[in-house]
């Protein structure tokens, strides 16, 4: 039976997951909303990359370059001084410069407010194109941005989580995990939803099931785990 089918009771099965998600760690609404380059850089600079660490190297990126163009003219070397701390720094480091020189040189301005009218499957491919962004930076600009299109940010807790659920393919892509989650998202859950969706996930996925330990007994989501019930107890002794 695939997730699509799935109905406990009256409620469909994320609209269960979403429930007791909120249960737990309560509303995950942000009433800040963010420039979308702001964003794009940012999620660049995060990928694959601890919030603490990625937030403190894009503070060091604005401090420096106040403003994208100046971002835009920095050297790799340069850039790898600022956010050398992160994950796949060099390849970052080559990519953000290219990827705003580009967006420069396609619209003529470091802006990517124009795609806020464009239709969602258009603004992702044209996002994707970007040199270094791909499909969660992609989605990631969309969502969380002010535009918040109706798209779902999967990062790696959410693949995570996401397969040992049963609800993305073992071995998803981000971009495979991306078209996984939007086939059997509720029609009428909005970009709000899809913001505060991703938040609930990915915090399940840092404090209980994370990549290192899962803590089976202690989630709210057990009962419907695929994997759960496959879990040894020394896990749970493990995350004590």
């Amino acid at each position: 039976m695939s997730v699509q089918q799935v109905n406990l009771g009256f409620e469909p099965y994320l609209a269960t997951v979403r429930r007791r998600l909120l249960d737990v760690f309560g509303p995950q609404r942000d009433a800040a909303y963010a420039d979308p380059l702001d964003v794009m850089v940012l999620a660049m600079v995060s990928s694959h990359t601890t919030d603490d660490v990625a937030a403190a190297a894009y503070a060091r990126l604005r401090i420096r370059y106040p403003s994208w163009g100046d971002v835009a003219r920095a050297t790799t070397d340069d850039m790898l001084e600022l956010i050398g701390t992160v994950t796949h720094a060099e390849s970052k480091a080559l990519f953000i410069p290219q990827a705003l020189r580009s967006l420069r040189a396609c619209s003529g301005h470091l802006s990517l407010d124009f795609l806020d009218g464009w239709p969602l499957h258009l603004a992702l491919t044209w996002l994707d194109n970007l040199p270094g962004v791909g499909p969660k930076v992609a989605a990631t600009t969309l969502n969380f941005s002010r535009m918040r299109k109706r798209v779902l940010s999967v990062d790696t807790h959410l693949v995570r989580v996401g397969e040992r659920l049963g609800l993305t393919p073992d071995g998803s892509t981000f971009g495979r995990a991306l078209e996984s989650y939007m086939n059997i998202l509720p029609n009428d859950w909005d970009g709000e939803d899809l913001y505060e969706f991703h938040w609930l996930m990915k915090m399940l996925g840092q404090q209980v099931c994370t990549a290192n330990y899962t803590r089976c007994a202690a989630c709210p989501l057990a009962d419907l785990c695929q994997q759960a019930r496959l879990r040894e107890p020394a896990n749970e002794l493990q995350a004590a």
